[in-house]
């Protein structure tokens, strides 16, 4: 993905993993001006119009795609992001399966259906997939990422802050992993890191009530040792 739609990228991301699509939508449409040529951010533009439901438009956006040569791996996926979107993350994993079938060495496909496998409480299998991913490319944020919140989730929580840390080295606006990392700091007791990141969240995401409880939080714990 070119570099200046990074970070307009990983906020429409951030946004859309947060339950955030009005959010999301207007990070993307930045994503795509700034860089109208971007497959992948019109994938994640797709996904965000099912999300709203402005499905006719999101059919539109879909024949725009394949008219830039939208791969039949990536079909897949935006059908996997949609269902996961809708709520359905059942229906997604065929989908991502099928998807890795045809793009095994894909790292994005076993790094999201990893997640997926995740929030439908297959532990084993979603570490498995994200070990794949991370064995594919080790310096991917999102494959870190995704390992990372697995192995939080699963209470290996010296692993997951090394895993959220090498994914936050790699991309350092990929905020859902800088927030996550905050809080295995946070947890470590390592509270000027943590407020550093969590405050870095909030300024790419000025108000969300859970950074800014965090930080309200951190700021009492430091105030007390004081």
């Amino acid at each position: 993905m070119p570099q200046p739609s990074i970070e307009a990228y990983n906020n429409a991301l951030d946004a859309l993993q947060a339950g955030k699509a009005p959010e999301a939508l207007a990070a993307i449409v930045e994503s795509l001006t700034e860089d109208p040529n971007d497959t992948q951010s019109w994938q994640l533009y797709i996904v965000i119009l099912n999300a709203l439901g402005r499905t006719e438009d999101a059919q539109r956006a879909t024949a725009k795609l394949r008219e830039k040569g939208l791969s039949p791996a990536d079909e897949l996926l935006m059908k996997a992001a949609a269902a996961a979107s809708s709520g359905d993350v059942a229906a997604a994993l065929p989908h991502y399966e099928a998807a890795i079938g045809l793009e095994p060495q894909r790292v994005d496909l076993h790094a999201s259906h990893a997640l997926a496998l995740m929030q439908c409480g297959r532990h084993q299998a979603a570490l498995t997939a994200a070990e794949t991913a991370v064995g594919l490319d080790p310096e991917d944020a999102h494959a870190q990422y995704a390992l990372g919140h697995i192995l939080r989730l699963t209470d290996q929580k010296q692993a997951a802050l090394e895993a959220l840390t090498r994914s936050v080295l790699s991309d350092p606006e990929f905020m859902i992993a800088v927030y996550e990392q905050g809080m295995l700091l946070a947890e470590n007791g390592r509270l000027q890191e943590a407020l550093a990141n969590f405050q870095r969240f909030l300024a790419a995401h000025p108000g969300d009530p859970s950074a800014s409880q965090a930080v309200a939080s951190i700021r009492e714990r430091l105030a007390h040792q004081g």
